[in-house]
């Protein structure tokens, strides 16, 4: 019996059963022209490159197995919900880092801060001097004009009572005036890294590995140096006059509650333009 002329085969190969023209696997049969054939000869999908071809990884994005581009003069750290590796400040080797803000622009925050947290505390302190004013005022009205009121007993008693009473008000009102300031500070700095002031002056506080964000516990920590520890009689003034002016000679321009919190200052306008920084 005559054989089909594609059923002809080579020494020690079948013969193609029945269907002509298709080359069968794993019988010497030739891969496809221009495709590195995984077992079987078939073409990976022409455009997308396939794992065990040798093509090239993903160009601009490091991939596994790849060696990635390291994050020069500074540390990378992983974090979550950002795009981009943070880095952290002040630790270059000649001069301080440019992104740091400047003593200045932290002054001019503070100062900004303490104005509009004079206004929110004014609603205490005007009551009370308006009230000795007016007690001051009724205790001169009651002797002829000209008369001194250390000559007089009376008028003298009146007048150290209502000084006492402002001292005693005003003691209160400057307790108030620190846990004001000290929610004031750890409120905007735990949800925004930002007070009003640091707003204005475009500065922004982070923490000293470059995480954008200080957290609730470290922007407490901070809040508490910077606001209570003065507090704490004869050397809490002495603190707070050397905590302000640590920043002045410290490299990387931290001052006390910097240290105790680990976070930094910068400018916000260069960390937006800066390479290789977070996306913040």
């Amino acid at each position: 019996m005559n054989q089909p002329p594609d059923s002809a085969a080579g020494p020690g190969q079948p013969g193609n059963q029945g269907y002509p023209g298709y080359p069968q696997p794993s019988y010497g049969t030739p891969p496809s022209q221009g495709y590195p054939q995984p077992g079987y000869g078939t073409p990976p999908s022409q455009g997308n490159p396939q794992p065990g071809y040798g093509t090239p990884p993903n160009q601009g994005y490091p991939q596994p197995g790849y060696s990635q581009p390291q994050n020069q003069g500074y540390p990378i750290y992983p974090q979550s919900g950002y795009s981009q590796p943070y880095q952290s400040y002040g630790y270059q080797v000649a001069g301080k880092d440019p992104a740091l803000a400047e003593w200045w622009r932290r002054l001019l925050a503070r100062v900004i801060d303490g104005l509009v947290l004079a206004v929110i505390v004014a609603p205490l302190w005007i009551p009370v001097w308006r009230t000795y004013f007016n007690q001051v005022t009724a205790i001169t009205s009651r002797y002829p004009a000209g008369a001194s009121l250390s000559t007089n007993p009376a008028a003298s008693k009146a007048l150290n009572t209502a000084t006492a009473h402002l001292f005693v008000k005003l003691i209160f009102i400057g307790l108030l005036f620190y846990l004001v300031a000290f929610a004031y500070d750890w409120i905007q700095h735990a949800a925004w890294g930002q007070t009003i002031g640091k707003r204005a002056l475009g500065t922004k506080v982070v923490k000293d590995d470059g995480n954008p964000s200080i957290g609730g516990g470290a922007a407490a920590g901070r809040a508490a140096v910077y606001a209570l520890v003065p507090l704490v009689p004869l050397v809490g003034g002495l603190f707070g006059l050397l905590n302000e002016l640590w920043l002045t000679w410290d490299p990387r321009r931290q001052c006390l509650h910097d240290k105790a919190a680990h976070t930094v200052v910068i400018k916000k306008d260069y960390q937006l333009s800066r390479p290789q920084a977070g996306a913040w």
